[in-house]
């Protein structure tokens, strides 16, 4: 029986990228109950992404390419971000506003983190907030917020304007979030394989010690 061929460090770009390709396709496509869209990210999830891929560069989640050609699973990476962020930052309204508003501030604690498994820690808790808010919280409040369209004699309409000044809310169609937890999947395994392993550094102004015998 042929042993496994190692999984050399070309082989985990080459395989990160195509997970990165999947998780920003997968993370684009919305069902509804007319049918299935594409949604693909905008300029507040694109800046946010530049942020955060210089971030990761600098703190060592993804390893810094070494030659010209390396960089495409960077750039995947990058694309599969900003379309994660598209899946779950809340949509458009005051509440998008509130959110985003609190992330930018947010994102300086981002940086004093030396850490990269800290920082993905950081990350991660961040994520299931706002899957919390954007596929629970949401969801169960639109339906409780006062009457529906065209019900209480006009007041449901008034309510439902006053729904879509704060979030502009779309129900999604079956398997909507299942997409988004495997595109999820996809960026975290797709960030494994780029982890840049951490590496003992040697002061060269330290002078060596020298242990005294016994």
């Amino acid at each position: 029986m042929a042993a496994a061929a190692p999984l050399t460090s070309p082989r985990r770009s080459v395989l990160a990228a195509l997970l990165f390709l999947l998780s920003a396709a997968l993370a684009g496509v919305t069902p509804r109950a007319a049918g299935v869209e594409y949604r693909a990210f905008g300029m507040v999830e694109g800046l946010f992404t530049l942020l955060l891929v210089y971030l990761f560069l600098l703190r060592g989640v993804w390893a810094r390419p070494a030659i010209a050609l390396a960089w495409l699973p960077v750039v995947y990476g990058g694309l599969a971000t900003a379309q994660l962020l598209r899946l779950l930052l809340p949509p458009p309204g005051v509440l998008q506003w509130v959110v985003v508003t609190g992330l930018a501030f947010s994102i300086f604690a981002a940086f004093a983190a030396r850490s990269p498994t800290r920082l993905l820690a950081g990350l991660g808790t961040a994520a299931i907030l706002l899957a919390l808010l954007n596929f629970s919280v949401i969801p169960f409040l639109w339906v409780r917020a006062g009457p529906g369209p065209g019900e209480a004699w006009g007041l449901g309409n008034l309510a439902e304007g006053f729904r879509r000044l704060f979030v502009e809310y779309a129900p999604l169609g079956p398997g909507g979030e299942l997409l988004g937890v495997v595109a999820v999947a996809c960026w975290a395994v797709a960030t494994r394989l780029l982890y840049a392993e951490p590496v003992d550094v040697v002061d060269p102004t330290r002078e060596p010690t020298v242990e005294s015998p016994d």
